[in-house]
């Protein structure tokens, strides 16, 4: 029966994917590219056609976040890529919508029977309905800004999506972090990515399972050799070492401490409580070489800016501690009964090392420092000036509101540099 069903299911792929009719690319897309696809002055569109098989499957919680078959189309100043053939699926967990909905969208141009096909150079897109984003820019101003700071991150693009001819509005295109983002940010050869899940942390022994098992994912690097987690140990046994200079000092083995800091300050500057140095150590990714060094990537920035959306009050703000080991994030009375809860290991063990701290609150002020001479708050200006037609009053407001909140958060900054003597 299991051989008859997997005939069945990838006869039915076959059939679908062999349905589409995909023409040549005009001769006028060439000019079409990643800048494009990421300009944010930009909206662009972008058209899935999901056949009913498909539609049925991302209409069930049970299939919704498998891959399946779909078409897609870019089109941007009267130019247009497509339809080609790809894989979709849903994403998300307290925000995932089935496809009738608003739903997220993981895009894989190279799934399954498409191995080696590209759009635009990707591999992987990701298209995200900002459900948790009342001002649509989160997502774009945290990113620019980690790139600002010469983290690597996303980039970003603005995107009309429209299913089936049905419009769902506007979202957020997201450059998916893969091999190919790696190759673009990176000099030296990754080993191994691993994705962080939520509230697991480097504890010991958290270097457990497989590929797709275990307490850390691998997203890239599972082949030859490299067929184990002996890195993430390496970093896990560094990471509780011992305390203050020993651990400062071993920790510098196995990652690289001056991006460490700068992502740490990003996140704490961007309120960034689904973070890592957040109270729930979820959203990241950690990056090895082939010399065993780790850096960290952030993802999931939605819930950033301090848009408090637990409470029913308009426009009131959200502050997450800039240097303590503990933090509450909205929910958290409701989700844990407590107020504060520990932060990621590695931040909080920082902050317990001056040398370390002192390092990290050099990074905030260098942060502030950024959001003004790069101006900052003009970009988001910007940013809501180009999707304004898909924004109404209430998105408006909330812009409005984190333009405002970044100014606030600066004068934190200020006040906690000096609590510290850091001039």
């Amino acid at each position: 029966m299991k051989a008859k069903s997997f005939i069945g299911r990838f006869t039915a792929l076959v059939f679908v994917l062999s349905s589409f009719t995909i023409p040549t690319t005009p001769a006028s897309a060439a000019a079409l590219n990643q800048a494009t696809l990421f300009n944010p002055a930009l909206v662009n569109v972008i058209e899935l056609n999901v056949p009913d098989a498909s539609h049925a499957a991302l209409s069930n919680s049970n299939t919704a976040k498998q891959y399946t078959a779909a078409s897609f189309t870019f089109r941007s100043g009267g130019q247009s890529i497509g339809p080609i053939q790809t894989g979709i699926r849903l994403k998300g967990s307290t925000s995932l919508e089935m496809i009738d909905a608003h739903p997220s969208f993981k895009i894989a141009f190279n799934w399954k029977l498409l191995k080696g096909n590209r759009f635009l150079g990707l591999k992987n897109l990701t298209l995200n309905a900002m459900t948790q984003d009342g001002s649509k820019l989160h997502e774009f101003g945290a990113y620019k800004l980690f790139n600002l700071m010469g983290v690597p991150a996303s980039r970003t693009g603005w995107a009309e999506l429209k299913i089936n001819g049905v419009s769902k509005g506007l979202y957020i295109s997201i450059e998916s972090v893969d091999d190919i983002l790696l190759a673009s940010r990176y000099r030296d050869i990754t080993q191994h990515l691993y994705e962080g899940i939520a509230l697991n942390d480097l504890k010991p022994g958290n270097n457990d399972g497989t590929e797709l098992t275990g307490h850390y994912l691998v997203k890239e690097g599972w082949k030859g050799t490299a067929k184990n987690k002996n890195d993430l140990g390496r970093l896990i046994a560094a990471a509780n070492y011992s305390s203050g200079a020993k651990w400062w000092a071993k920790l510098g083995t196995v990652a690289d401490r001056n991006e460490l800091m700068g992502m740490f300050a990003v996140e704490n500057f961007l309120g960034h409580w689904d973070g890592y140095s957040g109270p729930l150590q979820n959203n990241h990714f950690l990056r090895s070489n082939q010399q065993n060094k780790f850096t960290m990537i952030p993802w999931g920035t939605d819930q950033t800016f301090g848009e408090n959306r637990q409470t029913q009050a308009l426009l009131d703000d959200y502050f997450m501690p800039l240097d303590k080991p503990t933090a509450g994030f909205p929910w958290v009375q409701q989700a844990f009964h407590k107020d504060a809860m520990p932060r990621g290991l590695l931040f909080s063990k920082c902050l317990a090392y001056t040398v370390c701290k002192t390092a990290y609150l050099q990074k905030l002020k260098a942060v502030s420092a950024k959001i003004t001479s790069a101006k900052f708050v003009a970009s988001l200006k910007s940013a809501s000036t180009v999707i304004a037609s898909y924004s109404p009053q209430d998105v408006k407001n909330e812009q409005t509101r984190v333009q405002q909140w970044v100014g606030k958060q600066q004068a934190r900054v200020t006040a906690v540099l000096k609590a510290n003597k850091i001039g």
